[in-house]
């Protein structure tokens, strides 16, 4: 995330206010529960809710139903080194957390606040957690501390341990309205296309900003002219995962189902200005949403850290896509996309 979109962690982004009410609707009824699931996709500000959360319980001096800013807990949540804030995150981008990690977050909320409030800990991604991790934090959440929130962060809650899930309270984020967002996303491109970078996002206002970073706009036009090359049959699946061996793999899933999503759009609405439109106006809408789930299991595996063999991983991604748009009007080449997509 960058430091412009980090700059104002007191405060919610503009399209998280019906769960930031929700926050303080729980806390003034004083129904806040001992561990809450903020769960949605990638890319809405999850994580900058949380800290928000924390910064406003934690302040001293709360105005208008958001923290001050001023007093010293939250200049100490400003520079990072308030004592009962607590954040568990991999220690390395794409790994697990480790077990250890979460038996340190478990003597965080043994002790007693040091500022002599509330404590707040969060874990994110909490998918991110290995079997063990996952376990360890079990205990935490059976005998619950009675001065300490725990805030998970996930961006695939069903890839969390169903024991965990189940001793959460549920805060669910949905992709929001291109209203709320597009005005706070052109205060922060410039003269770029705001609008066309929230179509490249599946409109996740995060990872729109995120494009403008490194070569994720050359990442992405490439698997995108790949998708459209082998859908026409000039590449071969192979040839084409070969060269998506140098992607991050769980990227690479992320940015399909944002295709095949907007794709599905040219069904439902009559869409004809989605990407790869022309090629999903000719397919058989069945077959697609049963690759979409296909997609999802991949991605599932690469969130349970059960570290599948990318190299086959993507060849089975894109090997389905070759049947998916080989000759899609051909009732012989739909039974054998349904053979493969099985």
């Amino acid at each position: 995330m960058s430091a412009q979109a980090e700059s104002h962690l007191a405060l919610p982004y503009p399209w998280q206010q019906s769960e930031w009410q929700r926050v303080l609707q729980l806390q003034a009824q004083q129904k806040l529960p001992h561990a809450l699931m903020l769960g949605g996709q990638k890319g809405l500000g999850k994580a900058h809710f949380a800290a928000a959360v924390a910064h406003y319980l934690l302040c001293l001096a709360p105005q208008s139903g958001l923290a001050c800013e001023n007093c010293r807990n939250c200049r100490l949540n400003q520079a990072q080194t308030h004592p009962d804030i607590h954040w568990v995150s991999p220690e390395e981008t794409g790994k697990v957390i480790k077990v250890d990690q979460i038996r340190h977050l478990a003597e965080f909320v043994g002790k007693t606040s040091q500022q002599g409030g509330l404590k707040v800990a969060v874990i994110a991604p909490a998918e991110a957690m290995n079997v063990n991790a996952a376990n360890a934090l079990l205990k935490s959440l059976e005998e619950p501390s009675g001065d300490t929130l725990l805030l998970l962060v996930s961006h695939a809650p069903s890839a969390v341990l169903a024991t965990i899930r189940s001793r959460c309270q549920q805060l669910n984020f949905a992709v929001p309205d291109r209203q709320q967002t597009l005005p706070w996303l052109k205060k922060l491109v410039g003269n770029a296309d705001a609008d066309a970078l929230l179509d490249f996002a599946g409109n996740a206002p995060l990872v729109a900003l995120a494009l403008l970073e490194g070569d994720a706009l050359e990442q992405r036009s490439t698997m995108l002219n790949d998708l459209q090359a082998l859908a026409e049959g000039r590449d071969s699946a192979l040839g084409v995962a070969r060269r998506w061996m140098a992607f991050e793999p769980l990227t690479v899933v992320e940015w399909v189902l944002i295709w095949l999503h907007s794709g599905a759009r040219v069904w439902v609405t009559g869409a004809a200005n989605v990407e790869l439109g022309a090629v999903f106006q000719h397919l058989h809408i069945p077959l697609v949403y049963r690759y979409i789930d296909k997609v999802m299991q991949l991605k599932r595996q690469l969130l349970s850290r059960a570290n599948p063999n990318k190299q086959l991983l993507l060849e089975e991604l894109l090997m389905d896509w070759s049947a998916l748009t080989r000759h899609p009007s051909s009732e012989g080449s739909r039974q054998s996309m349904r053979n493969g997509l099985s």
